[in-house]
């Protein structure tokens, strides 16, 4: 393995792509860019996987370049060795949320402890019409029904480290709609808990087990008696600051558009980006990819794919959509306002399992530790008045003033879980998606959820390829 200096990694952070043609990219855009910048590794994507994989390559002596992370609603880690380095490394205090005494339900928040904590008093609502749903509450039915899940799931824990575990032939549970696999086992009693962890995967019910077990799995249903793990003081992002900090601020190309791509010429691979507030385009000359962002058909305009890949990414049709954020409901001041120690989830009381129809707000909870603000938890592909709607549909059922949300922030966490078809997981699938791992001659890889693939696992096959 050849060392390489700090200046070899950048991190690029994309917000969106357009097409080109895909010749060379010095030929086509001559004039056009100004900087060069040459790294050993160019990652594209700043979310989880982008700033995990970034700075263990910058401990190997490798650069990399980012965008800026979404963390609107992302709370709790497993309580894993991986998770516990990582925070370690960059001086992020950690609280086991088993450690965390709450208010009790209906009183105040506790302000000493994260704003998730926030202990409410939960009602199911059909946010269609604001109607009561009854939902009973038999917690030892609850537990037995998620030992029942956990002695499944154990059978195809494997998939947690990688798709690439997947078995062949793909085992039948796993391509079945998540529904009928929990009537198959009668775990039935567990699928409101599934339902609110597993929370942005939108139609659970209808979709393969496959991603469902792989996002709410074993290590959830440990950690939901044992802990999860939460950053001390609530501050989300304060991880990402500091790995942005530790790889500085000349890696990183944040909020970028990657506008060309030239990979399949020559020994190194071109990417032309475009950042805002910057005039001229800039062209990385990249010795190898590390492509962390959702392959969708928008996130992959202007990139040289083959034929391959074309036909491989083409397959992940199904995705939904997720939006988070915070709003105050009743800014105004005028007249009364909702209930803020009581948090109305959603429920359908005419569905399977009560799912919501969707598109749907997930639910409607105070935050706590501030007055009148709201989290907003919607699924759909794009916002629309249904979210709006929904709200006003609360209000009004709860005899409080209808108001327009004064939104805070309110972003996408979208697409979220790509997915393909059953059918396509059965004939093979994964197996031609990981396949693609140092393709290229060893100059293409992947991570991310659409893969699932950590970078602990992909860092050695990358350092492997540049051997």
């Amino acid at each position: 393995m050849h060392r390489l200096s700090l200046s070899s990694i950048l991190i690029c952070i994309p917000l969106a792509t357009s097409a080109s043609s895909y010749g060379s990219i010095i030929d086509n855009y001559e004039g056009q860019y100004g900087e060069a910048i040459t790294r050993d590794v160019c990652v594209i994507g700043g979310g989880a996987s982008g700033a995990h994989a970034a700075a263990p390559l910058k401990d190997l002596n490798k650069t990399a370049v980012t965008g800026t992370p979404i963390d609107i609603g992302v709370v709790v880690s497993q309580p894993l060795p991986a998770v516990f380095a990582f925070f370690s490394k960059f001086n992020v205090p950690l609280l086991d949320t088993s450690t965390i005494v709450p208010n009790a339900a209906g009183q105040p928040a506790n302000k000493s402890v994260p704003a998730p904590w926030f202990n409410t008093v939960q009602v199911h609502t059909d946010f269609r019409d604001g109607s009561a749903v009854d939902i009973p509450q038999d917690g030892a039915a609850v537990g037995l029904a998620l030992q029942g899940l956990a002695a499944v799931m154990s059978k195809y824990a494997a998939i947690l480290n990688g798709y690439e575990f997947l078995p062949d032939p793909v085992p039948k549970d796993l391509v079945l709609p998540f529904g009928d696999f929990m009537n198959k086992y009668n775990p039935t009693a567990a699928i409101p808990i599934v339902r609110q962890i597993a929370q942005g995967q939108g139609d659970l019910i209808n979709i393969p087990t496959l991603y469902v077990i792989k996002y709410f799995n074993i290590g959830d249903i440990a950690a939901l008696t044992q802990g999860y793990l939460t950053e001390a003081k609530g501050n989300n992002s304060l991880l990402y600051t500091r790995v942005a900090e530790y790889l500085g601020s000349g890696n990183i190309l944040f909020q970028s558009t990657v506008v060309s791509a030239n990979r399949q010429k020559g020994n190194r691979s071109q990417l032309l980006v475009s950042t805002p507030g910057q005039d001229r385009l800039k062209l990385l000359s990249c010795g190898q990819i590390l492509f962390t962002i959702p392959p969708t058909q928008a996130n992959l305009q202007g990139w040289d794919l083959t034929d391959e890949e074309e036909a491989i990414f083409a397959q992940l049709t199904g995705a939904t959509g997720y939006w988070t954020g915070l709003a105050k409901l009743n800014a105004n001041g005028k007249g009364p306002g909702m209930n803020q120690t009581v948090t109305h989830q959603n429920a359908a009381s005419t569905t399977s399992s009560n799912i919501p129809v969707l598109p749907a707000l997930y639910g409607l909870s105070p935050v706590g530790v501030l007055d009148d603000v709201w989290w907003i938890k919607f699924a759909a592909d794009t916002p629309t008045l249904t979210m709006i709607r929904e709200i006003q549909t609360l209000q009004r059922a709860n005899n409080v003033s209808v108001t327009d949300p004064e939104w805070l922030i309110f972003d996408s966490h979208s697409p979220f879980m790509l997915r393909a078809r059953s059918e396509d997981i059965e004939k093979g699938f994964y197996k031609r998606l990981t396949g693609l791992q140092g393709s290229l001659g060893g100059r293409m890889f992947y991570s991310g959820a659409a893969y699932n693939l950590d970078v602990v696992t992909v860092i050695p096959k990358m350092m492997k390829g540049s051997a």
